[in-house]
């Protein structure tokens, strides 16, 4: 009887910790998780924003370029000025589009990530300190090497908990630092661009006139709208190019960070603290507590 006492009261005590990881997982933690939430939600928001706007400039310069013989009346050298002029955005708001599919294809898939993190970390260790307990009860020689091994695999998982939120922190701290600002200047640029197509989509023939006078005006004005537009963007095109070009360089760091550097880092670092030496003699030290008692 008083030789199992101990390891009743160590078994206790692991199904306690158990438990008790078990009922957190349920939790979300104050502040680190409300945070990476709230930056992969918004961060997947802004830059499905920048798409809807990109994709929006690429329909304007669409249909500016098919609308040539309008635009040209004085013959066919107006035409090729005006492919000169557009071919330039046509093709950044083709390649800005990419980047932007990618980030947020990597976004959803940190944030799935994430949410599995989030739901099976702490269960994990919680299923791993229970099967803990039948090794109290097991012989001698094994009981060391497979607590240690129980225990070490649970602080990773514990130190796993908090990477993908430390990631979400270093981004928001980029994105908030640097390069916030200058995205939503080229942001409002464009959508200044896109909002000509919005108009242009959403003509409607006149009402009350006959159908061809209706057809008629309804040609005419989408005719004068794709001039404007046309005007609007040859006075603007240094302006989105630029835009274009400042989003495609923030999409792009955004993407290499998240997507190589933090992952790498990452990767490197839970390999480094699986072979630490501070996880093993926290291990060893954390079996030794254990240890005094099942002897």
């Amino acid at each position: 009887m008083n030789g199992s006492s101990p390891k009743l009261r160590t078994a206790l005590l692991l199904l306690l910790a158990s438990a008790l990881f078990y009922g957190i997982s349920f939790v979300k933690l104050p502040g680190v998780d409300r945070l990476a939430d709230d930056y992969f939600s918004e961060s997947i928001k802004a830059a499905t924003i920048a798409y809807a706007t990109t994709r929006g400039v690429n329909a304007v310069v669409s249909v500016v370029k098919e609308s040539h013989l309008e635009l040209a009346p004085a013959g066919v050298g107006i035409t090729i000025a005006v492919g000169q002029i557009l071919d330039p955005i046509d093709d950044m708001t083709e390649r800005l589009s990419s980047v932007l599919v990618a980030a947020i294809a990597s976004l959803g898939i940190q944030k799935l990530g994430f949410e599995i993190s989030e739901a099976i970390s702490f269960k994990a260790i919680a299923i791993l300190l229970l099967l803990a307990i039948p090794l109290l009860w097991m012989g001698g020689a094994t009981v060391t090497p497979l607590l240690q091994l129980a225990i070490k695999f649970s602080l990773i998982l514990l130190l796993l908990r908090f990477m993908l939120p430390a990631s979400a922190m270093i981004s928001d701290s980029l994105y908030s630092n640097w390069l916030q600002q200058g995205m939503d200047e080229s942001m409002q640029k464009l959508s200044i661009v896109s909002q000509n197509y919005d108009e242009m989509s959403s003509m409607a023939p006149e009402q009350n006139q006959g159908f061809l006078s209706s057809m008629t005006a309804g040609a005419t004005d989408k005719v004068e709208k794709t001039r404007q537009a046309f005007l609007n963007m040859v006075e603007n095109a240094e302006n989105i190019v630029s835009s274009l070009l400042n989003l495609m360089t923030a999409y792009l760091t955004i993407f290499i960070v998240q997507i190589l550097l933090l992952p790498l880092a990452m990767l490197w670092l839970l390999t480094a603290l699986f072979k630490s030496r501070t996880v093993d003699e926290m291990t060893i030290s954390l079996t030794d507590r254990l240890r005094p008692e099942l002897n």
